[in-house]
């Protein structure tokens, strides 16, 4: 008798290292035939966790029949109780199966920099039942998957290129037209905004505000330099006006006493 259980207790625990085994051999032979065209997996960990649910659950169906259970009066035998199940899972039961429209229609994808109903940040994988979203300041968050498919989702990258925008304010007493003309040699010089057909760099008037006019520089840069790009406009900006004797004014608070 010991034997025997010592014999399932081997063929159960070597089902499961040969899934294992199979599930990286799987995921290595992916990985080699995307590299053949110069390609990458664009959602490894998805991926990944989509191969293993599938071997691994062929495995545990195997230790089951060494184990000789037989599912069916277990099912049989739930009557009501089925019912009561059904209603308690049937939440992840919906999570699971709006986390499989999400992957197939890709509504999101692992590394997608994304807004989920006011959640920003970069898209890290795509379980079973949530999406995990790594936000800007580092924080995880785990978003159901049927708030993923019925939600609003904003991406913030659907293109190669995305514009960016400073407010800039001048003093009155500067000429109008100068100013325009300083701020479009600014986007035209700085190499980190993109020149390209496809987009449009301009200088737009905004507003005559109380401490002086104000402008919206708005200009399209690259993901990789985005933030870069940002910095680098203000610098020369601040650079050019220094250069034709454009003030940036200040608020001045004065104070009277009547006494």
């Amino acid at each position: 008798m010991t034997i025997v259980i010592l014999t399932k207790v081997f063929f159960s625990a070597l089902a499961l290292v040969i899934a294992y085994v199979i599930h990286k051999v799987i995921m290595k032979s992916i990985d080699r035939f995307m590299s053949t065209f110069g390609r990458e997996i664009k959602a490894p960990k998805t991926l990944s966790l989509l191969i293993a649910f599938l071997v691994y659950g062929f495995a545990v169906a195997g230790v089951l029949s060494i184990w000789d259970v037989n599912l069916t009066p277990y099912l049989t035998g739930l009557g009501i109780s089925g019912v009561v199940l059904g209603l308690a899972f049937q939440e992840p039961l919906t999570n699971f199966l709006s986390g499989i429209l999400v992957l197939v229609t890709r509504k999101v994808f692992e590394g997608e920099v994304v807004d989920i109903d006011g959640q920003s940040g970069t898209v890290d994988i795509i379980k079973m039942n949530h999406t995990h979203l790594v936000t800007f300041d580092g924080k995880l968050v785990l978003i159901p998957n049927r708030k993923v498919w019925s939600g609003t989702v904003t991406k913030f990258w659907p293109g190669k290129y995305r514009r960016n925008e400073i407010d800039v304010t001048v003093d009155y007493s500067t000429d109008m037209k100068l100013v325009e003309s300083v701020l479009k040699k600014v986007l035209e010089d700085e190499p980190l905004v993109i020149k390209d057909e496809s987009v449009m760099n301009m200088v737009v008037f905004k507003s005559f505000d109380a401490s002086g006019v104000t402008y919206t520089v708005k200009f399209w840069a690259e993901r990789e330099t985005f933030i870069d790009s940002l910095n680098a406009v203000a610098l020369r900006i601040k650079k050019y006006f220094d250069e034709y004797g454009i003030s940036i004014p200040f608020t001045i608070v004065e104070v009277r006493n009547k006494n």
